[in-house]
């Protein structure tokens, strides 16, 4: 697969999962849109450039690239949804290492949750701090905020899921109502991000027994029928309706264009074989406030044994 076949494939694929719908419509309103809004320090394309280069392949390989998912709350300043996709175009496989928001990390020489460093120093810090944890380079990022999660989601169509047991939750404080029925539904962007953000009920008992870790399976059990029902050309053409959602509501330092040059390998793609980790770790209350302390050892057994990586 030569590198700009690779690249498209990357983003059409990273496009239909969870946080990432954009990519490829941000390639196809290339002429609308220069690159710069939402540019950074870094450049996707001499990323991939560098990769072959330090494995001696030839120019046209790409073996793998890493992306850094963050779904914002509503006032922006801490990241609910945490994802690290780790994706080989040759392999056609996709490995998502979801981390928990409460992870503990340090930060400035004090203790705090990993889902609070995107308001205390951007994506930088976070990027940093998973690359830490994980020993993998982050590549590039795309973050999103829920109100483009649920534009997105409606664009699309919705998406079927079997929702495991009645979800109830109300939260004034940040706004957050959820109210979900048991059983297999199309989910509209509402109830998706309902379904996404769940953890626990309105009284004692309710919610999911493993708290977080919860959560995080059901993020990535929707990640993968996102990407089961919305890889079909007919939603990859909704390109420049789901651009202009994302020009409001999403930052990346993906900087890539002329999409033309791929629109006849669309029918070709597949859908990749996806496998969904957590972070190795446990709960625990400190200080008055629950952690989620990561386990160093697993985390990197974790990353050789089932990741892509150069050693």
């Amino acid at each position: 697969m030569n590198s700009r076949k690779s690249i498209l494939y990357i983003c059409v694929v990273f496009s239909l999962i969870l946080f990432i719908q954009g990519i490829y419509t941000l390639l196809f309103a290339e002429e609308e849109y220069n690159g710069t809004e939402f540019g950074g320090e870094y450049n996707f394309v001499e990323i991939v450039k560098g990769k072959t280069d330090e494995e001696n392949e030839p120019k046209d390989s790409v073996s793998y690239i890493n992306v850094l998912v963050l779904g914002l709350d509503d006032d922006e300043m801490r990241s609910d949804v945490i994802a690290l996709i780790n994706y080989s175009p040759n392999e056609n496989k996709m490995n998502i290492l979801s981390i928990a928001r409460d992870t503990r990390v340090k930060f400035n020489g004090k203790y705090t949750k990993i889902n609070s460093l995107i308001g205390k120093g951007g994506e930088k810090t976070v990027i940093d701090m998973v690359e830490d944890i994980t020993g993998l380079p982050v590549d590039y990022y795309v973050t999103l905020n829920f109100k483009g999660f649920r534009e997105i989601v409606d664009a699309l169509d919705g998406v079927e899921i079997d929702v495991p047991f009645d979800m109830d939750y109300d939260d004034p404080y940040q706004n957050l109502h959820i109210h979900l029925k048991k059983g297999k539904q199309v989910l509209d962007g509402k109830k998706a991000e309902q379904f996404v953000r769940y953890r626990k009920g309105n009284h004692q008992g309710e919610g999911y027994e493993d708290g977080d870790l919860g959560r995080i399976k059901m993020q990535q059990l929707f990640i993968e029928e996102f990407v089961k029902q919305k890889i079909k050309l007919k939603y990859l053409l909704k390109a420049n309706e789901i651009f202009y959602t994302l020009k409001k509501n999403m930052r990346t330092n993906i900087e890539i264009g002329d999409i033309r040059y791929f629109i006849r390998d669309i029918k070709n793609i597949k859908t990749p074989v996806i496998e969904g980790y957590t972070l190795p770790g446990y709960s625990r209350y400190i200080g008055s406030q629950w952690f989620y302390i990561y386990n160093k050892k697993e985390t990197k057994k974790l990353i050789e044994e089932n990741f892509y990586y150069t050693n």
